[in-house]
């Protein structure tokens, strides 16, 4: 169903909505900012954001399974999602899937993006 069309959403409410979701993230107030993100994934589920946010979210939360889930649903879109597949190895390390983790972080370790590089030297490192 097009709920953005049923519901007469504009992109600057959803936008709105994102915004706010994501200052929850920013405060660390992690359930409310999950029922923002599970509302935008029902108004428009192949969004990569949101998708990488929402298993974002459920990795601070310990969710970790819920974690790749969603995490998964964004590569699945855009493969070359960096910051989703550095979250992806840290979801795969919680739930002792070393081996799967350490292919994820080798990947990133070569990647331009210093941030996203370092960090994934860094699991390297506490995994190996």
């Amino acid at each position: 169903m097009d709920w953005k069309g049923f519901l007469n959403l504009s992109d600057e409410t959803i936008d709105d909505v994102r915004i706010v979701g994501y200052c929850y993230v920013r405060q660390g107030c992690f359930d409310i900012a999950l029922d923002y993100f599970k509302a935008l994934i029902i108004i428009d589920p192949k969004n990569i954001y949101d998708l990488q946010t929402l298993g974002s979210i459920y990795l601070e939360k310990g969710k970790y399974l819920e974690a790749l889930k969603f995490l998964d649903k964004s590569l699945k879109i855009n493969p070359q999602n960096d910051m989703a597949l550095l979250n992806k190895a840290r979801a795969l390390f919680a739930i002792g899937y070393r081996r799967e983790g350490l292919e994820a972080a080798n990947i990133l370790q070569k990647k331009n993006n210093v941030k996203v590089a370092s960090q994934a030297q860094a699991l390297i490192k506490a995994y190996s």
